[in-house]
């Protein structure tokens, strides 16, 4: 169905900044609300799969180079006939999801995180064989909802990469949605305010807000440290990585790679990561029996 003409004008405009409060009126109920919930997601996905397939120019050569796949998935939730064309791109069903983090089980995958990761590049700790990283974008509440159980059935450990303004909003994950799954042993990462093109603010002070800002008040709100960042859109450049590692982050996930990418402490602020597989078959291919 959609949007009534009385309906809000959607406040996320994907690509400059998505405003927190997009989906504060519910006055036309919540079939409209939930209409404006997959444009939203529409416009984000159609956003980011513009960057889905970069290769990034890194050329790490550290002697504990590794490959690490980071699998980035954002939306998970029943499909609807009104899903655009992006969104069937990212979206996953929670029967593939599920389907998904059994296979990695089975295939004699392990499941690890960022702080292995950052441990095994700074002080040479082991890290499981096959190691693969689940992490998620955004904070749609469809995470929380269909996601989270799944990851606890299989007692995987995920990072859910948050953008502040939206938090608690319609649609949008809850600070008690993120204290139940730090209980549970997912750990929260930053994804900025707004979820900008960072390489795209000139203003120095606005770009710290986003990148630091965030960070303090996840932080203040969770009683927690927050240790890895994921660029919005996978984008960064030279001055934004200093940002990041200034603002105190341990690692930083970057640009959406074809294969995902190869691990260094030269790229500990510039992780590569593979938009994760939308069907069985094409994840099957891509993480192959071991």
């Amino acid at each position: 169905m959609p949007p009534s003409a009385r309906a809000s004008a959607l406040l996320a405009v994907i690509g400059v900044a998505i405003v927190g409060g997009v989906f504060l009126s519910t006055r036309n109920g919540d079939e409209a609300a939930e209409v404006r919930i997959q444009n939203t997601q529409s416009l984000f996905t159609e956003a980011s799969s513009t960057t889905a397939g970069v290769d990034t120019a890194d050329t790490a050569t550290s002697s504990v180079d590794i490959s690490v796949p980071i699998l980035v998935y954002h939306i998970v939730r029943p499909s609807y006939p009104s899903d655009s064309r992006a969104v069937r791109a990212l979206a996953h069903t929670p029967q593939v999801f599920d389907a998904e983090m059994k296979y990695l089980g089975d295939a004699g995958y392990h499941i690890t995180t960022f702080a292995a990761l950052e441990s095994y590049l700074e002080h040479g700790t082991p890290l499981p064989s096959n190691p693969v990283i689940l992490s998620f974008d955004d904070g749609w509440s469809d995470q929380f909802t269909y996601a989270f159980p799944i990851l606890e059935k299989y007692h995987y450990t995920a990072e859910f990469f948050v953008f502040t303004n939206p938090i608690g909003h319609r649609g949008f994950l809850t600070w008690d949605n993120l204290r139940t799954m730090l209980k549970a042993g997912m750990v929260i990462g930053d994804h900025t305010r707004s979820h900008p093109f960072l390489t795209k603010i000139a203003d120095p002070a606005q770009l710290w807000n986003e990148i630091d800002g965030s960070k303090l008040l996840i932080e203040k709100t969770l009683g927690i440290t927050v240790n890895e960042f994921a660029y919005p859109f996978g984008q960064h450049n030279a001055t934004t990585t200093a940002l990041v590692e200034k603002a105190g982050y341990k690692a930083a996930r970057g640009d959406y790679l074809k294969r995902g990418g190869t691990a260094s402490l030269a790229t500990l602020y510039a992780l590569g990561a593979l938009n994760a597989p939308t069907t069985t078959t094409a994840f099957m291919l891509r993480f192959p029996r071991h």
